[in-house]
């Protein structure tokens, strides 16, 4: 599936071998003319991009890494934009992933220690600079030879700090790798990490994963629901690694490991503490403690006064009503063929009586109507196309009595836009969960394949499963030395669909 080339890319990478390619990036082992030395190039082409969260992952993980000097971490080289492509170089580490080390599982329990401790020390670092991998896997640790690790992948990583990107980006990951956080669509934190690093170590011993069902939702069930005593019954392995992976393997984040270094001290080892730059240091000082005192209290303030100042002067807002007043139906309308869009559309509410309208006071009809918005795990909001930013939203959304469109987008989910009437003075609760609105297919091919539903391409196999609207759809799976396969599919609402191809034996009957 690889092959060699002499292109030279960028004016500065000549490249000797090409790892991945699909529609937009692509993986190569190549030589960095200006450094002299081998190294692994990824690419992304950002002509046509339809998903933009692709080319924010993709330019974080450079910077990410950029701050991060570790042995037992993947390092960038290099990164920048040429003509419409962005690039990152990264070390070239001749190595295998966890997965294939799991799968042989010819290691002595030393040596499994041995490498627990670097990926605690690993974490360890990452966690200090206030990161959060958010995607800890076998498939993104690599080990080689000599059973030395790196952490690699940080593309869906996010810096605490960074308070919107954390609202923003929680839910993404591997299912079978999450923390019960993380499935809830909560803000992340370093014990996060410490969940999955747990599940990696648990397979590491047992060559398995504990928690993972029969399909996504049978996944999602065992995280959240697990018998923590059952799952802690780890024969054949003794301290300090069985009580690590118990401690790590908490539902409760209070009851978790607390952070890497504990874990490490667990093996007699006192963690390393990192020195972060200094600016880093300053802007993490300001964010935690200035960003509060000089914003948050005065904001508080002010707002307290006015809520004051305007419950007193109206005495007709009514702020005990929570119930929503949407006169709507529960159609979803969505062409399958096209960017998928959920579509709620509003039924003409009754026309008021003119003696309702004459009795109506001028001065309610003036007030704002509220709108409160909770969605999980999360979505962008936008109301009549202005911008309100990611949920959790810190307040309702206040707008003029009348009717609104909504629209909610998240990555992971088609598009959801609902037509909906506000009451002037009132709050309207609007809760979406978009779980209960799609399906999911998930594709099992052998030895592998690239997936397209509707002739827009999905990804290679292994992947996540696709999340679809309810509806029918035109799966194909094509591999170059087989050729393509081709089958209609029905997606349905909140059931995951299993699709299995064999290219050896299926396409030759």
């Amino acid at each position: 599936m690889s092959h060699t080339s002499t292109e030279i890319l960028f004016d500065k990478f000549e490249v000797l071998e090409c790892l991945k390619k699909d529609a937009h990036t692509s993986v190569y082992i190549a030589n960095h003319i200006y450094l002299g030395k081998k190294i692994i190039l990824k690419t992304l082409d950002t002509d046509n991009l339809s998903d933009k969260t692709i080319l924010e992952r993709f330019k974080r993980e450079a910077k990410i890494l950029a701050r991060l000097d570790h042995p037992n971490l993947i390092k960038v080289l290099d990164f920048g934009t040429y003509s419409h492509h962005f690039y990152i170089s990264f070390e070239y580490f001749e190595s295998r992933n966890l997965r294939d080390v799991i799968r042989n599982n010819n290691l002595s329990v030393e040596e499994k220690n041995q490498l627990i401790i670097q990926l605690l020390k690993a974490l360890n670092i990452a966690h200090q600079t206030q990161i959060v991998h958010r995607d800890i896997k076998p498939e993104n640790i690599l080990v080689n030879d000599n059973l030395e690790l790196k952490i690699a992948d940080f593309g869906l990583a996010l810096v605490q700090d960074d308070t919107s990107l954390t609202q923003k980006s929680s839910i993404v990951g591997t299912p079978s790798y999450m923390s019960p956080e993380q499935i809830r669509g909560e803000v992340l934190t370093p014990q996060s990490d410490l969940f999955s690093a747990g599940i990696v170590c648990y397979e590491l011993f047992t060559g398995k994963n504990p928690l993972v069902g029969k399909d996504l939702s049978g996944t999602i069930n065992n995280i959240l629901n697990f018998d923590e005593a059952k799952l802690v019954e780890l024969e054949n392995i003794d301290n300090p690694s069985k009580l690590l992976i118990s401690s790590m393997l908490k539902k409760n984040k209070a009851a978790r490991l607390k952070s890497a270094s504990d874990g490490l001290s667990m093996f007699g080892i006192n963690a390393t503490v990192y020195d972060l730059p200094k600016d880093d240091i300053e802007l993490t000082f300001f964010r935690r403690r200035n960003n509060l005192l000089l914003i948050g209290i005065p904001v508080i303030i002010i707002l307290l006064i006015s809520l004051w100042m305007f419950a007193k002067d109206s005495p007709l807002i009514n702020f005990s009503s929570k119930e929503p007043m949407l006169q709507t139906d529960s159609t979803f309308l969505f062409s399958p063929d096209q960017e998928q869009t959920a579509v709620n559309t509003e039924e003409e509410p009754p026309v008021e009586t003119k003696k309702e309208s004459r009795e109506e006071d001028a001065a309610t009809a003036a007030l704002p109507g509220m709108m409160k918005v909770e969605v999980f795990p999360w979505a962008y909001v936008e109301v009549d196309g202005k911008d309100y930013g990611a949920t959790p939203l810190k307040e309702p959304i206040s707008v003029p009595a009348g009717r609104h469109t909504i629209k909610l987008t998240h990555p992971e989910f088609p598009v959801y836009t609902r037509r909906l009437r506000v009451r002037a003075g009132e709050e309207h609760s609007l809760k979406i969960n978009f779980n209960e609105l799609v399906g999911y297919l998930e594709c099992k091919v052998e030895p592998w394949g690239d997936v397209y539903i509707n002739n827009v391409f999905k990804g290679t196999t292994p992947i996540k499963p696709i999340v679809l609207l309810p509806g029918s759809y035109l799966l194909t799976v094509t591999n170059p030395a087989f050729g393509k396969s081709e089958k209609r599919i029905r997606i349905s609402e909140k059931e995951t669909t299993t699709f299995e191809l064999n290219f050896k034996t299926d396409l030759s009957k």
